[in-house]
């Protein structure tokens, strides 16, 4: 197998490249306060010079909702593709069945949840958070209440302390698959359980998944924390600068 170094260096050279990533855990620091953040510094360095390079795409595929999303990266946000809400924002119209849907498990969740654990309302999903008191038996609780909710069959996706509703069956790796398809190549890092989904659909030949943080994965390569992301960014975005500069002087 590869090294993760031998890898980003071939990512590099691709004749056209997606780097797609999340955000919490892998771009920025949790934070009990969600809008309390800031991406790595170094990490935004290099997003903002990825971006302006040729037949380079970056895009940030967050569970996140786009308003939030836009809210914690206002430097770059309007340089790279947004998707937020797993990949389902920008996306279809909710019908009368999926509004119904999330109305009952919000109100379901709403009862679940005692302050300071909350439920988040997003387009297409209602979510428990209860990182603020996280690692406690009144988290677990709610947590295990939340998961035992009748969803009719809907999704419902784990992450780190939240439990996620959708009324649309719309994944990190529905998006990424579809997405990916105009790229030569694909670099997809995230540290999640939603992140797996996006994991597995990267092709070993040509694409670099990377896994954030020490939980187990389907990715080829991994990183302790964000600030090796960054340094992983910062080393990509060095590789591909310096190929289009040799392109161009070709």
């Amino acid at each position: 197998m590869a090294t993760l170094t031998a890898a980003t260096e071939r990512a590099a050279h691709a004749e056209s490249l997606l780097v797609c990533l999340d955000f919490d855990g892998t771009l920025a620091e949790f934070n009990a306060d969600p809008y309390a953040v800031a991406p790595h510094p170094a990490a935004v360095d290099a997003l903002r010079t990825l971006a302006a390079l040729p037949h380079t795409q970056v895009a940030i595929l967050s569970g996140r909702h786009l308003d939030g999303l836009r809210r914690v990266l206002p430097e770059i946000a309007g340089n790279v593709v947004l998707a937020g809400s797993h990949g389902a924002e920008p996306g279809p119209e909710l019908s009368s069945d999926d509004a119904a849907y999330l109305d009952r498990i919000g109100a379901a969740l709403e009862r679940i949840a005692t302050a300071p654990a909350y439920v988040e309302v997003k387009p297409y999903q209602r979510v428990l958070h209860v990182a603020p008191i996280a690692g406690t038996p009144d988290a677990e609780r709610m947590l295990a209440a939340a998961r035992a909710l009748d969803t009719d069959g809907r999704p419902v996706t784990p992450g780190h302390n939240v439990v996620e509703f959708s009324a649309v069956e719309i994944t990190k790796g529905t998006w990424l698959s579809q997405h990916k398809r105009e790229f030569a190549a694909t670099l997809f890092a995230g540290d999640d359980t939603t992140d797996e989904t996006a994991l597995r659909v990267l092709d070993p030949r040509h694409d670099v998944g990377i896994k954030v943080g020490e939980q187990p994965s389907a990715a080829a390569h991994r990183v302790a924390d964000v600030p090796a992301m960054a340094q992983v960014l910062s080393e990509l975005a060095r590789a591909r600068s310096a190929r289009a500069g040799t392109a161009s002087a070709e």
